[in-house]
């Protein structure tokens, strides 16, 4: 295990070249073993907000099975429509997966507005065919959730950490960009906005897998409040 360790570092550090971060107090504070998982399991990690952005979540899982997880999410406030960027880290043992991705809440990848923005993480991500080559299928539920055309899914070993912080720091660098830029929704186009994003977290509370990993670490109320509170600020 490598450079990717240091991957929250080097978000929080991209993202301060656009916005200063500031965290966030959470109703239940990290870190935790949930009792459920009788320990086993350990949560922590950094939650943080901007004046643009609702969330960025640095979340670290540690499982008793030589599994670590470095999850990020960064999602923009409503007000500006914006996708949101996932960056997910598993190293298991020896083996790496990192998926990176920008994609709209829902079942949108992408708006006309955000062509030239994909068009630019395009241009970024044709710059890595060496690591490219390691491109994975998504299989099983995984397979039928949203992803961009931008989406890297790449199986890697150490050797090629190095390669792949430096794509998810291009992503990031690009997306703070474009959030710095966007402005905000005139009041008719925000109402509808809002609509959507109430359907669409009633979705995610009854389908999310990360929701629902909550929900069996710490029960259906305090898990979906858990969720909440982190993802959406809610």
């Amino acid at each position: 295990m490598g450079a990717l360790l240091n991957v929250h570092s080097e978000v929080a550090r991209v993202l301060n070249k656009h916005f200063p971060l500031q965290r966030v107090e959470l109703k239940y504070p990290f870190p935790v073993r949930p009792r459920r998982a009788l320990g086993l399991v350990k949560l922590d990690g950094e939650v943080y907000s901007t004046d643009k952005l609702q969330r960025v979540v640095c979340m670290r899982i540690t499982l008793p099975v030589y599994m670590k997880v470095y999850s990020t999410f960064i999602r923009p406030k409503i007000e500006y429509d914006l996708p949101a960027l996932i960056c997910e880290v598993v190293y298991t043992g020896s083996k790496l997966l990192v998926v990176l991705d920008v994609h709209r809440t829902g079942d949108v990848a992408e708006l006309e507005k955000d062509r030239a923005f994909f068009d630019g993480l395009m241009d970024i991500r044709s710059r890595y065919d060496d690591l490219l080559r390691f491109q994975k299928q998504a299989k099983g539920s995984v397979a039928n959730l949203v992803q961009s055309r931008a989406t890297c899914r790449l199986g890697i070993t150490a050797e090629h950490e190095e390669r792949a912080l430096a794509l998810v720091k291009e992503y990031l660098d690009a997306f703070g960009e474009y959030v710095t830029r966007s402005q905000v929704l005139g009041s008719e186009e925000l109402e509808t906005v809002k609509r959507d994003f109430e359907s669409y977290l009633q979705s995610v509370v009854e389908h999310d897998p990360g929701v629902k990993g909550n929900k069996v670490l710490f029960g259906e109320k305090e898990g979906v409040e858990r969720a909440m509170d982190i993802f959406y600020g809610i």
